[in-house]
């Protein structure tokens, strides 16, 4: 019977991939990048909070208070800022592959910081996604400043990400996932109540309508709540090992979707970028286990 929890991580993964081309439409529809992420955290935290098992209130250590107001900060409100930003003036396909590339600048910063040891796949891996990466950006650089402009938003997501992945490994063991992603979620909008007081104004130019109530809810439901939990029951019952290279579809996913839907181009240069990005993830993904960190 495991063969349905693979099922369940390639729904979260399937979902995940479609959600850059939900908030391209949403930000067509005249949401702007806070707003997408306010409403979406603001439902997904909502949902958590009322269909959650155990209702026991849980006490936040006060010394573990600043992990999770930093990991709030950096794995909702900035990273969305800057990732749907970009998206305003990008590719769903680029936006893909930069992010795609956590897990190389992760690793990088683990090196240069916490002096973990290189193995053969990281050596190989991390110029192969780089060099993706620099032909992503010297093509942006030649055909478009405007690309170029949502790369380094783009960009600046993957930044976030980063610190709120080494954050997170501070104090991961000591909460429950669910509780841990509520007060995330929860803190999240909090910190952006401020941006929403500020662009009060951009409400007017929102049109909401049946299609855009529809993929903010699906960036709502499955992508934050039934993605995150899929993701999470797969790897207690399979183990993170099995499933971590599904991941690496999430780009595929979303450079379809962009093609498909939103008559993306498609081109040699992309097509070299994704084989490079998407090798170099995967080799750092399959790393010896002592080096992981």
């Amino acid at each position: 019977m495991k063969y349905k929890y693979h099922l369940l991580a390639f729904s979260a993964v399937f979902f995940w991939g479609i959600s850059l081309l939900s908030t391209r439409i949403l930000l067509d529809s005249g949401f702007t990048p806070n707003n997408i992420t306010f409403f979406r955290f603001l439902i997904a935290g909502s949902l958590i909070f009322f269909f959650r098992k155990n209702k026991k209130k849980t006490r936040i250590e006060k010394k573990d208070r600043k992990y999770f107001y930093l990991t709030a900060l950096c794995g909702v409100t900035l990273f969305y800022y800057f990732e749907n930003t970009g998206l305003k003036f990008t590719t769903v396909s680029n936006t893909a592959l930069i992010t795609a590339t956590i897990p190389l600048f992760t690793l990088l910063i683990a090196f240069s910081l916490l002096r973990k040891k290189m193995v053969w796949q990281n050596l190989i891996g991390i110029p192969l996604g780089l060099g993706g990466t620099f032909i992503l950006f010297y093509k942006d650089i030649l055909d478009s400043g405007i690309h170029l402009k949502g790369d380094i938003f783009v960009f600046g997501s993957v930044i976030m990400w980063t610190i709120y992945s080494f954050v997170y490994k501070k104090i991961m063991h000591k909460y429950n996932v669910i509780f841990f992603t509520y007060k995330v979620f929860l803190y999240g909008v909090i910190f952006l109540i401020p941006f929403m007081v500020f662009e009060y104004k951009s409400f007017i130019n929102i049109k909401f309508n049946v299609s855009a109530g529809l993929h903010l809810l699906f960036l709502s439901v499955l992508c934050s709540c039934l993605g995150y939990y899929f993701w999470n029951l797969a790897v207690k019952n399979i183990g993170i090992k099995v499933i971590a290279n599904l991941i690496l579809l999430i780009p595929i996913v979303s450079i379809t979707c962009g093609i498909i839907f939103l008559n993306e181009p498609f081109s040699i240069n992309l097509i070299i970028s994704t084989v490079l990005i998407m090798l170099g993830a995967f080799l750092t993904s399959i790393s010896d286990e002592k080096n992981r960190f």
